[in-house]
């Protein structure tokens, strides 16, 4: 007898389908024939869904057989619903927590359905035998009379791997973690359970840095631990006293749901969050020009974070650290900055986790060979590229002295941040250029 969990996959307030795991490990998405029907009028899921015509978006998401709304045949889910689930040790937790086994990634999604990044919600359905036809026959008339359905729980969820909470301020200041019955305004918690000693004051710094040099980022502010008013699930390390308080830009919005739908570039390109370092930030570029209501514009923005994230240090910026913000039901363009890390304040090392163009490996720099490549993939003039460039130094390396010095930063990670960006041939150029003598090491 085979047997079979379904959820209610819904984008804001409008049903989007059917995501279905069988007892034998394989897991399929299906969209309704009213959404698929429905045209431009439908909000969109994904970018991965939306073809060069609405006739073939139309056909694609009517198919059955869609690869990309297949799982892995061994308990995984569909690509763009794995990119919604936490990972590392915040998984780890809600795992114990909702009594599920480590691999039962649907049950998971279930129970973290009710708050998942953007405006997708999962939730339990209950089918009939027309709609367990539906499924199980992926379209034709007959299924196995004996199929049943299981129930599944419902939740709650936080993507990304650093130990983090969802909070609400309460009146007075205090954060609490978020629950379906408190209301107010939304923020992510990010912890100081790491092996990286100081890392919310460093991330602090990281983002004030980028900030500084042009890029657009997310609201964020450094807070003592004593603000958060609930006993914390995870363990911190001894020297732990504040945490990076981040706002949710996917939450508190004008809509019925009081949410924004969003898709980080995993989603986008429908890569498994197992292979979330194995894109490009050319391609990355491209689909910016194609899909976002703000093109080339948001393409500058891209090139100033990539950028900022080679002076800094940043060797793990991937696939699931970009993102798409839907601003209406159907238009994106890129969303802040909300995950900036100076990994050099701690490690030595070069270059980016993923390649800057196709063929090539990551951990390379950014050099003006390469920025010609992304100038032709992307159909930007290549003086355009450079200008953005020069700018993003100029700025760092006008404001970024006097803001190091005050930032909390520990005086080895002043060093070492210090000696990272000093090796950058963009600053090599840049001093170059102005004449400007070599920057004194602090002492």
């Amino acid at each position: 007898m085979s047997m079979l969990r379904s959820l209610r996959i819904r984008l804001g307030t409008v049903e989007l389908g059917s995501l279905f795991a069988l007892d034998d490990g394989r897991c399929y998405f299906r969209f309704d024939d009213d959404y698929a029907m429905s045209g431009a009028q439908h909000p969109v899921l994904s970018q991965l869904y939306c073809a060069s015509s609405e006739q073939r978006t139309r056909a694609q998401l009517l198919d059955p057989t869609l690869a990309a709304n297949r799982g892995d045949g061994r308990g995984g889910l569909p690509p763009f619903f794995q990119n919604l689930l936490p990972e590392g040790q915040l998984r780890k937790h809600l795992v114990q927590r909702a009594g599920l086994s480590p691999d039962d990634e649907f049950g998971l999604l279930a129970y973290c359905g009710r708050d998942l990044p953007g405006d997708v919600s999962a939730l339990a359905e209950q089918l009939d035998e027309p709609g367990l036809g539906r499924l199980l026959g992926q379209g034709h008339d007959s299924y196995e009379m004996s199929s049943g359905q299981l129930p599944v729980p419902g939740g709650e969820s936080l993507s990304g791997v650093q130990p983090k909470l969802a909070l609400v301020r309460q009146a007075g200041g205090r954060y609490v973690m978020r629950s379906r019955d408190r209301q107010g305004s939304h923020f992510i918690a990010k912890l100081p359970a790491t092996d990286y000693p100081n890392m919310p004051q460093v991330e602090f710094s990281s983002l004030t840095l980028a900030a500084a040099a042009g890029v657009t980022v997310c609201g964020f502010a450094l807070e003592p631990l004593s603000v958060i008013a609930d006993h914390l699930p995870f363990g911190l390390r001894n020297d732990a006293s504040r945490f990076l308080l981040v706002q949710r830009f996917d939450r508190d919005a004008p809509t019925a749901t009081g949410r924004l739908h969003m898709e980080d570039f995993a989603q986008v390109t429908g890569t498994a969050p197992s292979a979330k370092y194995a894109g490009t930030y050319a391609a990355i570029g491209a689909i910016l020009m194609e899909r976002s209501t703000r093109g080339v514009e948001d393409v500058f923005e891209l090139l100033r974070r990539i950028k900022v994230n080679e002076l800094l240090g940043n060797f793990d910026a991937h696939l699931k650290n970009f993102s798409l913000l839907y601003h209406t039901p159907q238009q994106a363009a890129l969303s802040p900055a909300y995950d900036i890390v100076a990994y050099a304040a701690y490690v030595g090392g070069n270059g980016h986790a993923l390649a800057l163009v196709p063929g090539q490996g990551a951990r390379q720099l950014l050099s003006p060979a390469v920025l010609r490549q992304l100038a032709n993939i992307w159909g930007v003039a290549e003086t355009r590229l450079r200008t953005v460039l020069i700018d993003t130094v100029e700025r760092a390396m006008s404001q970024w002295p006097a803001l190091i010095a005050e930032l909390p930063l520990t005086h080895d990670q002043r060093l070492r941040l210090w000696a990272h960006i000093d090796a950058n041939p963009s600053v090599v150029a840049w001093r170059r250029r102005a004449a400007r003598p070599t920057r004194k090491a602090p002492a």
